[in-house]
């Protein structure tokens, strides 16, 4: 950011000959009810990216003293219903990069907004330039994920672990997880598998069950079962897999998609005297901080939250200086952590 007083609209309407009224209508995204053509908002549009103008909210809201200051308010949108772990890891990557780049001239407030899953396109005000300067979306499922194909964000955004058209993404390798998975249990000499999600699947889970299954069927087993729940917590975990062994299910080898979940796949094991891995070998998705807690340690895939926010957040910020306009999609490749869990080369003897 260059330290220097903030471009008004007055200077974008003069920059280009329109009015101030017309440039405010873009910005708000209202200028098709105002008959304002597209040619001209595009040529707004452009003025805006050319000038370096950015939207002075804290003025708008706080009716703040202090003309010269820009403020840039960044958000990161996720569900109330999701796993916060890359969100956390998200808001201390953009506070540090916000501090870093912070002067007299220039701050920011960076803060999480939630919505509930699948209904993103009723957060009021979403689509208007002076809500936001900058979000980072995530956790959102295939209702959010239609809606954001046809949004238009007046503001730099980036869409975590999605692929979204038109956006700038940052996302696994599509199906890798699920493939791993299916060979990691594989290898370990499971034979009956099975796979638990949650009954709303994201783009990413419903990937890795499908992937799952496709690398299940080239190693020649059985398609593997599939175990699902009401939700993403471990008690939803305990609840499906004890419905499905009670019903005479049998699995040898289970992925859980998340791993909340594989938590809960553990407690129903051990409640019933299963042995991990011996009874059955569990590879969970996402290495968070839990991880410490499994016993025996859980083997992860998808451990790539750090990896994505690395790409994430100079992408985002970029956009607010005016360096990227074309959307970008970057994919990372999860790593793969190899555990007890599916360790079952050292079974006990059998006397």
């Amino acid at each position: 950011m260059n330290s220097k007083p903030a471009v008004t609209i007055y200077e974008v309407a003069r920059h280009i000959g329109v009015s101030p009224a017309a440039v405010s209508s873009v910005l708000s995204n209202h200028y098709l009810e105002r008959r304002i053509s597209e040619k001209t908002a595009n040529r707004i549009r452009k003025a805006i990216k050319e000038l370096g103008y950015v939207p002075n909210m804290a003025g708008r809201r706080l009716r703040t003293h202090r003309p010269l200051t820009r403020q840039y308010d960044i958000a990161i949108l996720t569900s109330f219903e999701a796993p916060l772990p890359l969100v956390g890891q998200a808001l201390h990557a953009i506070q540090k990069e916000a501090d870093k780049r912070s002067d007299k001239h220039t701050r920011y407030a960076v803060a999480i907004e939630m919505f509930h899953a699948g209904k993103l396109a009723e957060k009021p005000g979403l689509l208007e330039s002076d809500r936001y300067h900058g979000i980072i979306i995530t956790n959102t499922l295939p209702a959010d994920d239609r809606f954001l194909a046809t949004a238009k964000f007046p503001y730099a955004s980036v869409v975590l672990g999605r692929r979204i058209e038109g956006h700038n993404c940052v996302l696994e390798i599509p199906n890798f997880v699920g493939k791993r998975a299916a060979e990691v249990l594989i290898d370990a000499g499971c034979r009956n598998l099975a796979v638990i999600h949650g009954k709303a699947l994201t783009q990413a889970t419903s990937q890795r069950v499908a992937a799952f299954k496709d690398a299940s069927k080239a190693g020649k087993l059985a398609t593997p079962a599939v175990i699902e729940c009401d939700g993403l917590q471990p008690r939803d975990a305990v609840a499906a897999l004890d419905a499905f062994l009670d019903g005479g299910g049998r699995c040898d080898g289970v992925f859980a998609v998340t791993d909340s979940l594989a938590v809960g796949v553990y407690r129903a094991f051990q409640e019933r005297g299963l042995s991990i891995p011996n009874d059955a070998a569990v590879v969970g998705v996402g290495d968070h901080e839990i991880e410490e807690f499994f016993n025996p340690s859980l083997s992860t895939l998808a451990g790539a939250n750090d990896t994505m926010v690395a790409e994430a957040i100079p992408l985002l910020f970029n956009q607010l200086s005016g360096k990227t306009d074309t959307p970008r999609e970057i994919l990372v490749v999860p790593p793969v952590y190899l555990r007890e869990s599916t360790n079952r080369s050292r079974r006990p003897r059998k006397k």
